[in-house]
C-alpha cells in the first residue's frame, strides 16, 4: 500500500508540474524568458554533444557552469524528448516536480503528517504568488516569478538550498555519518556549480546549525552539520578559480560596495509604475514573514526553551537565505535591471516551503481514495492539456530567421547567436560577436565559428552581420563597409559579397571574453 501511495503521489505531482509549466507558458510573453539566449546555454552544449565530445572542445561555459542539478535535470529532458524545443518545457516541468517533491520531503523530516497535502499547499502558495503579482503587474511579476520554469538561472541552487535544509533537519533529529556525507557533497557540487549556493543553502544551513548548537539535546548533531557545510563551502570556494578559471577573473570585476549596492538595488526595486511598485513591495513583504518567526525563535531561547520546533527551523533557514542573499547582492552591486530580480528566489521559494509546511498541518486530509482518484485526474489533465508537442509550440523561433533561405553563415550578437543556431537546425551558423565585432567568447562554442558546417574547407564563407547591438562604426573600423543594406525582422542586415572580408579580420581579432 505504501509503494502504492507514492506511484500515485508521482503521478500526481507529474501531471501538476505539467499543467503548471502549460499554464506559464501560456502567459502573455512567459515564453521568452523560458527560451532566451542564457536559457539555451544548456540546449546548445547538449546538441553540441549529441555530435561528440571533440564538438565540446571550444566551449566557453559560465562563471557559475550550472552543472548539478541543472545539466542533469536538461540531460534527463534531452534524453527524453529529443528536441530542445520540447525539452526546455519538460526540463521546467521536472525541476518544478523536484520542487514540490523536496518541499512534501522537508515537511516530513519536520514531522508533517500528509506529504500529498505538503505538495498540494506548496503548489497552491506558488500559485498564489503568480496570481499576485500577474493581477498587479502582469508580464512585469516574471521578473520575481519565472524561474522555477527556467533551467538555469539559478533555481537548481534553490533545489540545492531545499535538499540541504531537510539534511540539516535529518541530522538534527537522527545524527549520524550519511546526512553530514550528503551535505558536504552538495555543497561542494552546488557551489562549484554556482556561487548562489553559498548565500541560498550554505550560509542558512551554517546560520541553522549554530543556532540549534545552542540546545543541548542538538549540539553535537548541530556543530557536525556547521563543520560539514562550513568545510565543504571553503573548500568549494577555494577551488572554483582552479575548477573554472573564468570565475576568479569574473569575480574580481564585480563592483563592492554596500552604498554603491543599495542604490543600484533601490533604482531597480522602486518603479515609476504604481502596480510594479506594490508588486515588489508585496513580495518583499512575504520575505519577511520567516524573519519575523525568527525573532520569536530566538525569543524563546532566551527564555529558556530547550528545542527549536521544526517549523522553526525552516522559518531560520528561510530567512537566513533571504537575508545572506540580500547581502551578497548588495556588497558585490551586481544589479542593473529588473531581470536580476532573478537573484531573490530564495525571499520566494524558501519562505513557500516553510508556509506549506504550516498549512498542510492545517489542512484537513482527504481519504486515501480521494488522493488516487486526484492523481489520475491530474495525470488525465496533464496528457490533454500539456503534452510534449503543445508545449514545445510556446518555444518560438526568433523573428530574424525568416531572413536566411537556405544555408548561410554569419556574425551576430550573444542574444542571437544561440537561437539562430538553434532554431535553424544548425542550417544558419553563427560567429558569435562582442559591440565591437570582435569573436565573444562568453557563453558560447568558439569552434563554431572555425568550421564549415555545410562541408566547405575552413571557416565558413561568413555573408552578413546582425547589427542588433553591434556598434556600426567599430564593425565598420573592422570588415569595411557592408555591400548593401536590409532590414531583418526591423534590424539592420549587413551583407557583404566577399566571405574573406569578414574571415580574415574575425580571426584576427583579440577575443572579448567577459560581459560586454
Amino acid at each position: 500500500m505504501r509503494g502504492l501511495r507514492l506511484i500515485l503521489l508521482l503521478v500526481a505531482v507529474a501531471g501538476l508540474s505539467l499543467l503548471a509549466t502549460a499554464l506559464v507558458l501560456r502567459l502573455p510573453g512567459a515564453a521568452g524568458p523560458v527560451g532566451n539566449a542564457d536559457v539555451l546555454y544548456l540546449p546548445a552544449l547538449f546538441d553540441d554533444l549529441h555530435r561528440g565530445l571533440d564538438a565540446l572542445r571550444g566551449w566557453h561555459l559560465t562563471p557559475g557552469p550550472y552543472v548539478f542539478p541543472d545539466m542533469a535535470v536538461y540531460g534527463l529532458a534531452d534524453l527524453a524528448a529529443g528536441d530542445f524545443r520540447r525539452a526546455l518545457p519538460l526540463a521546467a516541468a521536472l525541476q518544478f516536480g523536484l520542487y514540490l517533491m523536496l518541499g512534501a520531503a522537508v515537511h516530513r523530516a519536520a514531522g508533517g503528517r500528509s506529504v500529498a497535502m505538503a505538495v498540494a499547499a506548496l503548489a497552491m502558495v506558488v500559485a498564489l504568488l503568480f496570481a499576485f503579482g500577474w493581477g498587479l503587474a502582469g508580464f512585469y511579476a516574471l521578473n520575481w516569478l519565472v524561474y522555477p520554469f527556467v533551467v538555469t538561472f539559478h533555481f537548481g541552487a534553490v533545489l540545492i538550498a531545499a535538499a540541504v535544509l531537510l539534511l540539516v533537519m535529518r541530522q538534527l533529529d537522527r545524527p549520524g555519518p550519511w546526512p553530514l556525507a550528503g551535505l558536504a557533497a552538495l555543497i561542494l557540487a552546488g557551489v562549484l556549480s554556482d556561487s548562489f549556493v553559498l548565500p541560498y543553502a550554505a550560509a542558512p544551513a551554517v546560520a541553522l546549525s549554530l543556532l540549534c548548537a545552542l540546545v543541548p539535546r542538538t549540539r553535537g548533531a548541530a556543530l557536525a552539520a556547521a563543520v560539514a557545510v562550513g568545510g565543504a563551502a571553503l573548500a568549494a570556494y577555494l577551488l572554483q578559480g582552479w575548477v573554472n578559471p573564468l570565475n576568479g577573473i569574473y569575480r574580481a570585476q564585480l563592483d563592492l560596495g554596500i552604498g554603491y549596492g543599495l542604490f543600484r538595488l533601490g533604482g531597480v526595486l522602486w518603479r515609476a509604475d504604481a502596480a510594479e511598485t506594490a508588486v515588489n513591495l508585496g513580495l518583499i513583504a512575504f520575505a519577511l514573514l520567516p524573519v519575523a518567526r525568527i525573532l520569536l525563535v530566538l525569543r524563546g531561547l532566551a527564555a529558556g526553551e530547550r528545542e527549536i520546533a521544526p517549523s522553526g527551523r525552516i522559518a531560520v533557514f528561510a530567512a537566513a537565505s533571504s537575508l545572506a542573499t540580500l547581502l551578497a547582492v548588495v556588497l558585490f552591486g551586481i544589479f542593473r535591471d529588473d531581470s536580476f530580480l532573478r537573484y531573490f528566489q530564495p525571499w520566494l521559494f524558501l519562505t513557500a516551503l516553510w508556509l506549506a509546511h504550516l498549512a498542510a498541518d492545517r489542512l484537513r486530509v482527504p481519504a486515501w481514495p480521494v488522493g488516487a482518484a486526484s492523481a489520475m485526474v491530474l495525470a488525465g489533465a496533464a496528457a490533454l492539456r500539456a503534452p510534449p508537442a503543445q508545449l514545445a509550440a510556446g518555444i518560438e523561433p526568433p523573428r530574424t530567421l525568416a531572413c536566411f533561405q537556405g544555408s548561410a553563415a554569419g556574425l551576430a550578437g550573444y542574444w542571437w547567436a544561440k537561437p539562430l543556431v538553434l532554431h535553424s537546425g544548425r542550417r544558419v551558423q553563427i560567429a558569435q560577436v562582442a559591440r565591437n565585432g570582435a569573436p565573444y567568447h562568453w557563453i558560447i562554442n568558439e569552434g563554431w565559428a572555425r568550421r564549415d558546417w555545410a562541408g566547405g574547407a575552413g571557416a565558413p564563407p561568413f555573408g552578413f552581420i546582425l547589427m542588433d547591438g553591434l556598434n556600426a562604426r567599430a564593425v565598420v573600423a573592422r570588415y569595411g563597409m557592408p555591400d548593401r543594406v536590409e532590414r531583418c525582422a526591423g534590424i539592420p542586415l549587413w551583407r557583404y559579397d566577399d566571405p574573406d572580408r569578414l574571415r580574415r579580420p574575425l580571426a584576427a581579432a583579440t577575443p572579448v571574453t567577459l560581459p560586454d
